[in-house]
């Protein structure tokens, strides 16, 4: 017999609740549990409600993050393999108007927003043929097959066709042969419900392992090129240091002084402090079961929004790097580079190499401060899957 995973679906109610919501959200479980029956019946689906503290709105709709906190911790405390957490109020959006669902593959919890898509909130008639359940019910099957890995697909009828309109949700109802195969293969891998008790080093060592692949997907997928450039505050921070750094004539004295292999060195700390200091405002950091057990979700998803966060600020070092020691060769004056310095003259290529990997270092751990303002919106970038929502 195949093994059985759980689909959870978390009804997370705001004040004021719409009496609608809570059935609505029952209908389109019950479509989605006869549509994956036909193709995947070793899917189980089951609904239950948060009943906690209202989450408070901010920038025009709830934040991402603070709901995936959320239903991180049910799905640790509540143990389904996959978690929608399903809410009648706009997510918020950093780059497009509205968002109607985000799947985080690297927590296996998928965000969806129930508000748009109900024919009155574009001032259509009222919801009297279902429409409401079939369009939540074709968003809880493309936000499932993002999370088991699934392509986007052309054909319109397909759980995975990139739709424009919201309309388009409630004829997206079909799986191909290819589809339910990598299902399949996905569900066994992507199935992350292990605990132990701490410390548990064997346990986190034996599961990292096993999901270095999906560790390394996540961080190349997650582009540390492309967040090193949406730290704009860190950016800005470390270059006010670096600028004052640069034109320190003890600056020029310790570069011309010191061996290369202590400038390396502090460059290596800097960077791996700097990751520490960005990573202590992650916000699942310190997620943990009730009775303080190790869960093997968790320390996957930590481990790799650590690493992204390293090659992150490994690619900020090198372009720090850069723009120093292409600021000396090509800009500095060469007579202060021999008259700055007391002790001898800076003017050999290794005395430039050793200046640029002091300040470089210097940069990304000053400005490591100033990337944890920068915090939310790369982690928004690591722990969720970009698509067209």
């Amino acid at each position: 017999m195949a093994q059985e995973y759980l689909i959870g679906v978390m009804i997370t109610p705001v004040e004021n609740p719409d009496e609608t919501f809570q059935a609505e959200i029952h209908e389109a479980v019950k479509l989605v549990g006869q549509r994956l029956a036909e193709r995947v019946p070793n899917l189980r689906l089951k609904v239950f409600e948060f009943v906690g503290p209202h989450l408070l709105p901010a920038r025009g709709g709830y934040s991402p993050l603070e709901l995936l906190q959320l239903g991180v911790i049910e799905k640790v405390e509540r143990k389904p393999n996959f978690l929608l957490v399903v809410t009648e109020v706009d997510i918020s959006s950093q780059l497009t108007t509205y968002i109607v669902a985000l799947p985080s593959r690297l927590t296996n919890v998928g965000l969806i927003s129930t508000k748009r898509l109900s024919p009155q909130f574009w001032g259509e008639p009222d919801d009297t043929a279902g429409l409401m359940s079939e369009r939540l019910a074709g968003l809880m099957l493309q936000t499932l097959g993002y999370l088991l890995n699934l392509r986007p697909h052309n054909d319109p009828a397909n759980i995975m066709y990139r739709f424009e309109k919201l309309d388009e949700l409630a004829k997206m109802r079909v799986l191909t042969d290819a589809q339910v195969r990598q299902m399949g293969r996905s569900l066994p891998a992507e199935a992350r419900d292990r605990t132990a008790k701490p410390p548990a080093w064997g346990f986190m060592l034996r599961w990292l392992t096993a999901n270095s692949g999906s560790i390394w997907r996540t961080a190349r997928r997650s582009n540390p090129l492309r967040l090193a450039g949406q730290m704009t505050t860190m950016i800005a921070t470390a270059f006010s240091l670096m600028i004052v750094i640069f034109f320190s004539p003890e600056m020029w004295d310790v570069g011309s002084t010191v061996e290369l292999w202590q400038f390396v060195i502090f460059a290596m700390v800097a960077t791996a402090t700097a990751t520490l200091v960005v990573y202590r405002a992650y916000p699942l950091r310190k997620v943990a079961t009730h009775a303080h057990r190790v869960s093997e979700s968790l320390v996957v998803t930590n481990t790799a929004t650590l690493l992204t966060l390293f090659l992150t600020i490994l690619v900020l070092y090198i372009a720090f790097w850069l723009v120093v020691y292409f600021g000396i060769v090509g800009f500095f004056p060469h007579r202060l580079m021999e008259t700055w310095p007391t002790v001898d003259a800076a003017t050999r290529p290794l005395d430039h190499i050793k200046i640029s990997t002091f300040i470089a270092g210097m940069g990304v751990l000053v400005g490591s401060l100033g990337g944890r303002v920068d915090n939310r919106k790369v982690m928004q970038r690591i722990l969720f899957v970009e698509v067209d929502f």
